[in-house]
This record gives C-alpha cells, sequence and structure tokens, in this order.
C-alpha cells in the first residue's frame, strides 16, 4: 500500500536512462565524422582520378621502331596506334630520305646496308607530329655505295666579311668521288674532276666576286651519289684611296672610288677637321678633292666610307715650303713631287 502511494508518474527516470541518451549522441556524432571522412575521400579520389586521365591523356604516345639485319639487309619496322605520316632514315651524317605514310598503323622497309661500319638513323612521325626515334650500327664487308659524299665551303685568307678574298671548296667520299662543279648565280658550272691518286678528297680554291653572290657546289661519287650545297657570300670591299703631292707642292690630290659609291669623306690636316657626307642622289662611284697644304710640316689622315660601310684610313705627311719648292724648280724644271710619305696605321 505505501508503495502505490509512492507512484509519481512525473518523476524521472533514474540515471540509467540518461547515460544511455548520452551514449546514442556520441554514436551518431561519430557515424557523421565518419560519414563526411568518406565524402572527401571520396571527391579527391575523383579528382585524382581526373587528374590522371588528363595526365594520360597529354602524355605523347611513341611509335614502336624494331631494326634488324636479314641477309643484308636493315628491316625497319614501325608499329603505332595511329597513323604513321612519315619516316626519315638517314646513314650517318648523309642526307635524309623519306618514306610517306598512307593512313596505316604499321610500317616495314628493307634497307641496303653499305660497307664499312655505319650507323642508320630512323625518325617516325606521326599524324599529330609525334617524333620516334631509333638508331642502330651495322658492320657489313660487302655492300652497296650509298653513303652520299660531304661538302665543305669556307672563306680564307682574311677575317671579317670586308677580307674576303678566297674561298676553299672541299668535297669527300668514303669510297671515292667522280667529280665536283661549282657555278656563281646563274653563271655556267665549272666542272672539277677526281684526282685518281687519291679520288676520296677534291680541294679547290676560287676568287670570292665582290659584292653579295651565291655559289651552288655539286659533288658526285663513283655509285652517283650526290650532294648539293648553296652558300651566300657578302664580299664588301673597300675604297680605292690615291692621294699624290701636286708639282708645286702647294696641296694633294685625293681620289677615292668604290663600286658601291662613296657615303663620307673625313680628313684632318694639322688637326683641322674637315667632313663631307653624300646623300643618296649625290654618291658617286669616283671622288676627287684637294686639300690645300699649309707651309711647313703637314699631316693628313683621311677616313674615305663606303655605301656598303667599308672603310679606307689614309695617315701621311709631308712638308710644304714654297721658297725651297721655287728654287728646286728653277734648278730641275723637269722634275716634280708626287710621293706623299705614308705613315704606319
Amino acid at each position: 500500500m505505501n508503495q502505490i502511494l509512492d507512484y509519481d508518474p512525473n518523476k524521472k527516470s533514474g540515471g540509467s536512462s540518461s547515460g544511455s541518451d548520452k551514449v546514442v549522441r556520441v554514436f551518431a556524432i561519430i557515424l557523421v565524422i565518419f560519414a563526411l571522412g568518406l565524402l572527401i575521400s571520396g571527391g579527391v579520389g575523383i579528382y585524382k582520378n581526373k587528374e590522371t586521365k588528363k595526365s594520360s591523356a597529354n602524355k605523347p604516345v611513341y611509335a614502336t621502331i624494331e631494326i634488324k639485319e636479314n641477309n643484308g639487309k636493315a628491316v625497319v619496322s614501325v608499329t603505332h596506334d595511329k597513323a604513321i605520316e612519315e619516316m626519315f632514315y638517314s646513314w650517318d651524317s648523309s642526307a635524309e630520305r623519306s618514306i610517306k605514310g598512307a593512313g596505316e598503323k604499321t610500317l616495314k622497309e628493307e634497307l641496303d646496308i653499305p660497307a664499312g661500319t655505319h650507323t642508320l638513323h630512323v625518325k617516325v612521325v606521326d599524324i599529330d607530329k609525334v617524333e620516334t626515334r631509333s638508331d642502330k650500327e651495322f658492320t657489313a664487308e660487302e655492300g652497296l655505295d650509298i653513303i652520299s659524299p660531304k661538302i665543305s665551303v669556307i672563306p680564307v685568307d682574311g677575317e671579317g666579311e670586308d677580307k674576303l678574298k678566297k674561298l676553299k671548296i672541299t668535297a669527300t667520299d668514303e669510297t671515292k668521288l667522280d667529280f665536283i662543279t661549282y657555278r656563281w648565280n646563274e653563271d655556267e658550272e665549272i666542272k672539277v674532276e677526281a684526282n685518281e691518286e687519291d679520288p676520296k678528297v677534291i680541294e679547290i680554291e676560287i676568287d670570292i666576286l665582290r659584292g653579295e653572290n651565291t655559289i651552288t657546289v655539286v659533288a658526285v661519287d663513283g655509285s652517283n651519289n650526290t650532294t648539293m650545297e648553296t652558300k651566300s657570300f657578302n664580299a664588301l670591299t673597300k675604297p680605292e684611296v690615291t692621294v699624290t703631292l701636286s708639282p708645286d707642292g702647294s696641296h694633294l690630290s685625293v681620289q677615292a672610288t668604290h663600286e658601291k659609291g662613296i657615303k663620307k669623306i673625313y680628313y684632318t690636316m694639322n688637326g683641322q677637321e674637315f667632313l663631307r657626307e653624300f646623300t643618296d642622289e649625290e654618291m658617286a662611284t669616283d671622288v676627287s678633292f684637294d686639300p690645300v697644304l699649309y707651309e711647313g710640316y703637314n699631316r693628313f689622315i683621311l677616313t674615305v666610307t663606303s655605301a656598303d660601310g667599308t672603310e679606307t684610313v689614309f695617315d701621311g705627311e709631308c712638308e710644304y715650303n714654297p721658297q725651297v719648292q721655287e728654287e728646286q724648280e728653277e734648278q730641275q724644271p723637269e722634275q716634280q713631287t708626287d710621293y706623299v710619305e705614308q705613315t704606319e696605321e
């Protein structure tokens, strides 16, 4: 009876029910954190996967080149997952030859191996212009001569464009040369035969033409392999300057010439400066003038500049004494002085 009287429906349950609520809340928080972790991890994984696919898509795909020897031939086999646009090949440093593709993804070619030890260079270009290269060395006791001659064209006997005088042409071949030809611009070709005593080398020196000119050299070996080399040279020349002393010794006679024209004349007479510049309309290929000498010692320094920018410098000295000159003329009326001593530059 006392137990019934003690019943109170508003009375809260004991401490055990309150502890259960706390456990449920903690567990719920853990579940939320775990779920967030899964979402973040999944997002990072998706991002990484996209970046990996993107990186793979940007990475070029190269062709597979296999080079073998079979019955004295170099067999080149190319496979690719893209269409092959062109294959280039060359022996050593000779000129490249090419084989055009026709949209196929495989290519096979048999090449003659030259006698001796040589390196075959192969380059494959696909439709995306991606290049794949491969090299292989071959040694053969017998073989065809398929190596083209080499040509060297270099100026000699001077330094700089304005001092070019000669051109040295050298052609070499690993077996033997037949001949070379050369021509300036569109002039007629000049042929030089190989020397039987040393047919592997042809070497000549020729004059370089004045001004800007193009030379074409062709070398042909005994197996009709041909190499052509074309080079341009601007052989600039300096103005030609002549300085003479007048018969009475009172002045100098100066003449300056250049095939492209005289642009500027600058000189000093005993330190006093004189300058004359010519416009394009005024320029002439031949210019003359007569500087007057002072009584006594004279130092004459002259610089003539051409239309090409080349220069000629004259540095001379002489002595003008009117009284002595008159006495000399009276004693030797037939004699005149036409020389001005030029000092070293």
